[in-house]
């Protein structure tokens, strides 16, 4: 019998906690959150970062996409919304949208102990167009939840 390809809300538990977040050669220190909804059903992410000119966001986690895949709805302060696809298996982290403005890639690599996360993000300058490296980003577990 093939195992069942859709993910579980249980892998997202690998998140939850309490992460500083730093981007290298950046002083834009920030953390992040993940905490689950009263009663489950979904993982709710709050970012901040402690400079004014990058955004503060609220994001939720869920098996919302097709055939019960992840998607993270974004939400920041700046009253942008985007909708990503996301995967989670063998400790990778991955979101991606191809919006209607840019394409934009996240992939974030758990270390063993499960403790920092090292991410790669990406983004095109045009709809469908090519990835570019646009920065590196560490995420280093504070506290589980």
């Amino acid at each position: 019998m093939a195992q069942d390809p859709r993910p579980t809300l249980e892998q997202l538990n690998i998140l939850v906690g309490e992460w500083e977040t730093s981007i290298e050669g950046l002083e834009a220190p920030g953390r992040t959150t993940f905490e689950w909804l009263e009663s489950g059903g979904f993982l709710i992410q709050r970012s901040t970062v402690r400079r004014p000119e990058y955004p503060n966001a609220v994001s939720i986690i869920g098996a919302t996409g097709s055939d019960g895949t992840f998607q993270q709805h974004y939400f920041d302060s700046r009253g942008v919304a985007r909708i990503y696809d996301m995967t989670l298996r063998n400790r990778v982290w991955t979101l991606f949208r191809d919006g209607p403005d840019w394409p934009q890639r996240f992939v974030g690599r758990f270390s063993e102990d499960g403790n920092t996360i090292n991410a790669r993000l990406e983004r095109g300058t045009y709809p469908g167009g090519p990835l570019e490296h646009d920065f590196d980003m560490v995420y280093t577990r504070i506290t589980t939840h």
